[in-house]
């Protein structure tokens, strides 16, 4: 990747996070990359690429980052590699607020920009510890591996969204709050219970 390209994704990612796609301004994008305007058409074609191309290179680092995480969790009992896939996950997307940011201002254009996935591009090592899971019993059957996802990735992303806005409201519940690995497992305690095939009394 040439040195202006990647300058602007980044700079693009960094305006289009804070402002989405009708609010970033071309000549912010370029000032901070620090390139000439007519390199975002000669890279990209227009602002409307530029965005698609920083929400795929982000969308992309995300899949790397996590991807040796989903390695080591294939190897483990499910429910250890299960939880070890959600922690790394929520610890990745915490770690990234630019990413946080085009994701909403995606979800509030309607999703429009990159195409919508489907169940077959769910990641196969999380599928593959679920069912496991629920082939020895560890994991409900009657939770569909597409629903236990979904709701894990909304946990996962609500928090890294609503835990600032929730801060004051957590301390509430005890200073050990503030911190946020001890909030991500707490959430993670109540999705894996939520997977969990429910005890006998």
């Amino acid at each position: 990747m040439s040195t202006s390209r990647a300058a602007l994704l980044d700079a693009a990612t960094a305006e289009f996070a804070k402002h989405g796609l009708r609010g970033a301004r071309i000549q912010d994008i370029v000032a901070r990359a620090g390139v000439n305007e007519r390199m975002i058409y000669h890279h990209f074609g227009s602002k409307e690429k530029l965005y698609a191309a920083a929400l795929e290179d982000r969308f992309a680092e995300l899949r790397a980052a996590w991807a040796p995480v989903l390695e080591k969790a294939v190897t483990m009992e499910p429910y250890e590699g299960m939880r070890f896939a959600l922690s790394g996950f929520a610890d990745i997307i915490m770690g990234r607020p630019r990413l946080v940011g085009l994701w909403l201002h995606e979800a509030l254009n309607g999703w429009r920009t990159l195409p919508l996935p489907t169940a077959d591009m769910l990641p196969s090592a999380l599928s593959e510890i679920y069912a496991r899971g629920q082939k020895t019993g560890v994991f409900s059957k009657a939770r569909p591996f597409e629903l236990a996802h979904g709701t894990a990735m909304a946990a996962m992303f609500g928090m890294a969204v609503m835990a600032p806005r929730g801060a004051q409201i957590l301390r509430a519940g005890g200073p050990e709050l503030d911190d946020d690995a001890t909030r991500r497992d707490l959430v993670l305690d109540q999705l894996m219970n939520g997977m969990a095939t429910p005890r006998a009394d």
